[in-house]
């Protein structure tokens, strides 16, 4: 299994079109995304672009927001990779009106406190995330993402 962090920030006419362009800027928005909760299989592969055929479906555990409020707005996603190479890894994500250093923070903390749950050791903890200031003249859109995928030539 293959996994990829990402995030980014887009900006639109519409709530749609903002959306759709922080996916584009991530990397992700020419797949069709299956929202996933929390589980990362054992002993993925860390990689630093999707290598599965556009127009696939993408398992994608992510947070965003999307606002057109002259406010700051942020979206992480952190994963907790365990010790023990046989046991899975737990993902979080968060979005909300901060900063990019207070929602990273809370998602590194709720992988330790889901580690924790679980009785397993961390080997690392990777988390990614955006931030924007936006001026109230079009939406813009946060996103966190963890996509993940097996390279399986679907033609």
């Amino acid at each position: 299994m293959k996994f990829l962090l990402t995030s980014s920030v887009g900006t639109g006419e519409t709530i749609l079109t903002s959306f759709d362009n922080a996916l584009y800027q991530s990397g992700i928005a020419n797949y069709n995304l299956v929202k996933i909760s929390s589980i990362l299989p054992a002993n993925p592969i860390l990689v630093k672009h999707v290598t599965i055929k556009e127009g696939s479906v993408l398992y994608t555990a992510y947070a965003s927001l999307t606002t057109k409020e002259k406010k700051q707005i942020a979206a992480a996603v952190a994963v907790g990779i365990p010790q023990d190479e046989t046991k899975v890894g737990v993902i979080m994500e968060y979005s909300g009106y901060c900063n990019k250093e207070t929602a990273e923070k809370m998602v590194r903390t709720m992988v330790e406190e889901s580690m924790a749950f679980r009785g397993y050791r961390i080997k690392e903890i990777l988390s990614e995330a955006a931030e924007a200031i936006n001026d109230g003249n079009q939406y813009v859109t946060v996103l966190a993402a963890l996509p993940i995928w097996n390279d399986v030539d679907e033609r």
